[in-house]
């Protein structure tokens, strides 16, 4: 706890005196300069609105004719340090600190200016006569400003971070003048715990008071980096349009474009961040990272050595660009930056946690879990180090199975039920993949299940708050959401990941998203046609009306999404492109490009290399999407003519098959109960639209009225073509298979019970009538293992279960016939069959007299 004691009356009169000698002083030097004197929230607008030159030349002027004024100094300083200018930020600090003994708020930006001066003792040194001057002297004015004031400098001492939330932080943002710094500390204070919910409305609760201070607009678009990148962008223009050169709102722009891999673009926003400031070290670390990913490692040497220049053993520089080789996958790459990072300052946190996370993806896990344990003890309130040790306490209740190839971390209990499965689709898909791609995997791959989908996002993304992701491969290691928190074919999900392995393995990380997800795509329709996606309505609209990308463009694809529709086009754009290269170039090409991408080349210029001119691509490969977008639905449109008055006007002009409205005119059967009209309707409109997926898909409405007429078979046939086309959709299979017991149809039974399983493993259903069928043929062996999974599902008729169980273990198995005969009495003690069975094991037992 930080102790005061009153100000002395000697301090007051010495104080006094100097004020009265400045303010002479300040007197006679304005008699020098005929001008008025400026005024200081003159002079801090044009601080804030970015005129910084003016700014600096009228602080200059302030401070000179009023050096009493330390409000001048800080000003002047800022604007120094702002601009790049640390050695003359330091100088003057320097001058300033020497008849400002007890200022906090000076010595902080002082601290700031000797790191950037690289006056790294120097720092230490002022650090050092910040926690004396708290610790000695005693009571400060208290007013907002430095409340804020001995926050920061106790946050830098390791005071606990509540503490100073609560007794500083909180109390400036109380007072009717609250300042914009209080704000912007305790928001700060948020951010470097990636508490970013709380930033956020830090943020903008201080924005209420100060809505033209661009320092906060920026603070609550770094809120956003995580999360919603619109509302990010959104609140960056808004700092923009106070101070349109403000570089840390420039360089948050860059980092945001450099996710999306627009690099050009990037380097345009952290130029103008440099223009400010030639020494930015943020910007110039970023510029290093754009560097290293085009594989131009000497200009990224370079780019980083000035990030240094100044402060040259800044650990943000090395985290910022291995942080961002990270986001594009090169996590070995990475975690090498943050150790350089950590050799320059050993306990600097964010590094060590990226560190942590970088290690865990790439399998080396006791390093990664002690580095965050480290982070942990070190601070208990960064959140994403907080998430890691509870998830590692999680997995430590996961089951491990482990294959020739595969390490698979799955919860207990659905190891049990589809353990097995997911072995019996990986191996063969390993076999396969790596041979189709020639490629080596020297390391087993690890494959995590989570059946809490908030512990899926803390080992994916650090934190939980991302929802809409099935998957997702970091390479050697691969994590998925457990069957049992989603409807999606987890089978046809395990099998996309794992081939993200295999392509990211050949390219060492260095492929565009939209490719790895394409190809994930298009090997899971090679694998299964009812896996992957289908051309639908509404990628048809898109397609035909231009928001289709360009191959030299699709990077662009998923960053730009602002919705999971949008997020889903972008995985079906990525698969047509690569059907496309795949249909027109082949294998050879495709394994040319990826070769070439993990050889440092940049992806178009591979395609220029391996496939064709981009012009050409592009050209040939819009054209044939456009001519599979208008194949789909026959003549059919499928706008809403409510929503677009303009496309109302053409259908009144020239009328054509609205899609829509032929549905509407058949409602009226259906809800007569017509279904002789209903069948001879829908039949009509099939034929004339052709197979359609999604909410627009009328076959299952069909199936339904072939049902309602009794036409069983047709009934069948009309699902099966859903089943076969839509791997996700479950209630088809529901339905086919309760037809195929109807019918007493065994290989139908066994199709759509493993269908089913494909979707949804932990249902009781499809175990049970895979159960029944192999035990009523007598096929043990299948029977056993699927009558041991229905066990772990606790099916109402357990009983009966164990005891037919019983019969099929009574020639392999006595010991466990006999078990099973005494579990299913436990379950029913009147079960007569289950006595009769036990008495012939028990006879069967006996000796022979």
């Amino acid at each position: 706890m930080l102790r005061t004691r009153p100000i002395t009356l000697s301090f007051y009169i010495t104080a006094i005196g100097a004020t009265l000698a400045a303010a002479l002083t300040s007197v006679h030097g304005q008699n020098d300069d005929e001008r008025p004197l400026p005024d200081i929230e003159d002079v801090q607008s044009l601080y804030r609105t970015g005129q910084y030159e003016k700014a600096l030349e009228e602080a200059s002027r302030g401070r000179e004719a009023q050096s009493w004024n330390e409000g001048w100094w800080r000003l002047q300083a800022s604007i120094l340090l702002e601009t790049g200018r640390y050695d003359e930020a330091y100088a003057l600090l320097t001058e300033g600190l020497q008849s400002r003994y007890f200022s906090i708020r000076l010595r902080l930006i002082a601290r700031e200016a000797a790191l950037f001066a690289n006056d790294v003792s120097g720092a230490a040194q002022i650090l050092q006569q910040i926690d004396s001057n708290l610790r000695r002297s005693g009571r400060y004015s208290y007013d907002p400003d430095s409340l804020v004031a001995i926050g920061e400098a106790a946050i830098l001492l390791g005071i606990e971070p509540r503490i100073v939330l609560e007794n500083f932080f909180k109390r400036a943002q109380s007072e009717a003048n609250a300042p914009a710094s209080a704000f912007l500390a305790s928001g700060s204070l948020a951010l470097s715990k990636s508490d970013f919910s709380l930033a956020s409305k830090t943020f903008q609760n201080g924005l209420k008071l100060h809505p033209d201070d661009p320092d906060l607009w920026h603070g609550l678009a770094r809120s956003f980096i995580e999360g919603n990148r619109a509302e990010m962008l959104k609140y960056a223009e808004n700092a923009l349009g106070i101070n349109e050169n403000h570089p840390s709102t420039r360089v948050l722009i860059a980092q945001h474009l450099i996710d999306a891999e627009s690099y050009d673009e990037a380097i345009e926003q952290i130029d103008l961040a440099l223009a400010v400031n030639p020494l930015h070290p943020e910007g110039l670390a970023l510029k290093a990272a754009i560097a290293y990913l085009r594989s131009n490692p000497d200009e990224g040497d370079e780019h980083r050595s000035r990030a240094l220049s100044s402060w040259r053993s800044n650990p943000h520089v090395d985290h910022t660009i291995g942080r961002n080789l990270s986001r594009k996958y090169w996590f070995k790459e990475g975690a090498a930056s943050q150790r350089l990072a950590l050799a320059y300052q050993h306990d600097f946190l964010p590094a060590k946690i990226q560190l942590a996370q970088d290690l865990l993806r790439l399998g080396r896990e006791d390093e990664g879990w002690e580095l965050a344990d480290a982070v942990h003890e070190a601070d208990p309130y960064n959140i994403s180090a907080y998430n890691l040790v509870t998830l590692r306490d999680k997995l430590d209740e996961f089951e491990t199975l482990e294959t020739e190839n595969f390490r698979i971390r799955i919860a207990k209990n659905e190891a049990r039920v589809y353990g097995q499965r997911a072995i019996d689709l990986l191996e063969p898909a390993y076999r396969y993949l790596v041979n189709r791609y020639q490629v080596e995997i020297d390391e087993k791959v690890t494959v995590e299940i989570y059946p809490n989908p908030a512990d899926f996002e803390v080992r994916t993304f650090g934190m939980p708050g991302n929802p809409g992701y099935l998957g997702v491969c970091f390479g050697p290691v691969f994590t998925i959401n457990s069957p049992a928190t989603s409807l999606a074919n987890w089978e046809s999900v395990l099998y996309h990941e794992f081939c993200h392995t295999v392509t990211l393995t050949l390219t060492r990380n260095r492929m565009p998203r939209w490719l790895s997800e394409g190809i994930s795509v298009y090997e899971e329709k090679e694998r299964d046609l009812s896996w992957g996606q289908m051309m639908t309505a509404g990628y048809k609209e898109r397609i035909l009306s231009g928001r289709m990308q360009a191959i030299s463009e699709m990077s662009a694809a998923f960053l730009s999404a602002q919705s999971g529709e949008d997020t889903q086009f972008a995985y079906y754009q990525s698969y047509l492109v690569v059907k496309f290269l795949f249909d027109h170039y082949g294998i050879e090409a495709m394994r040319a490009v990826l070769r070439d991408l993990g050889d440092g080349i940049a992806m178009n210029d591979a395609l220029e290399k391996r496939v064709a001119p981009l012009d050409e691509l592009d050209e040939r490969f819009l054209a044939a999407a456009k001519i599979q977008a208008q194949a789909l639905g026959g003549q059919f449109t499928f706008s809403d003519p409510t929503e677009n008055m303009f496309e109302a006007a053409i259908e009144i002009v020239s009328p054509k098959n609205n899609y829509f409205e032929a549905i509407e005119a058949i409602q009226p059967a259906i809800d007569a109960e017509d279904w002789e009209t209903a069948r001879e309707e829908i039949e009509a409109l099939i034929e004339k639209s052709g197979y359609l997926p999604g909410d627009e898909n009328m076959h299952g409405l069909l199936a339904y009225v072939y049902q309602q007429l009794g036409e069983i078979d047709l009934e069948r046939e009309t699902l099966t073509l859903i089943a076969e086309r839509e791997g996700h959709r479950l209630e088809p299979v529901q339905r086919l298979l309760e037809i195929a017991l109807d019918q007493d149809d065994p290989p139908a039974v066994v199709r759509w019970a493993n269908t089913w399983i494909a979707i949804k493993p932990l249902a009781i259903e499809p175990w049970r009538a895979l159960f029944t069928t192999h035990a009523r043929f007598q096929n043990d062996g299948p029977a056993i293992e699927t009558g041991n999974v229905l066990l772990e599902l606790d099916p109402p008729d357990i009983a009966n279960v164990h005891y037919t169980l019983a019969q099929r273990h009574t020639r392999r198995n006595p010991e466990t016939a006999k078990r099973h005969t005494l579990q299913a009495l436990e379950e029913a003690p009147r079960f007569r069959l289950a006595y009769e069975l036990l008495n012939e094991l028990n006879a069967n037992a006996q000796p022979d007299s």
